[in-house]
């Protein structure tokens, strides 16, 4: 039987409360390639520590193309 595949084309993501944005260093990926994340933290329910409320890992076979570039900066 032959293996079934879901493409998902497009999604979209309401969060708030977002109180931190984190976007780390492209880095090797051991396998040929690069790797960066975007997380989203929030507040907790209880406490004053942010929580990971959603991480975006990006993969990529070309550095260049993981790069972020903002109207303020570029990193």
């Amino acid at each position: 039987m032959p293996q079934s595949v879901i493409t998902q084309v497009s999604q979209k993501l309401s969060i708030d409360g977002v109180k931190d944005i984190e976007v780390t260093a492209i880095v090797d990926d051991g396998a040929g390639g690069w790797v960066r994340s975007i997380r989203l933290y929030g507040s907790p329910a209880v406490g004053t520590n942010k929580v990971l409320v959603h991480e975006v890992l990006l993969q990529s076979s070309v550095k260049a193309d993981l790069s972020i570039t903002t109207p303020e900066i570029d990193f």
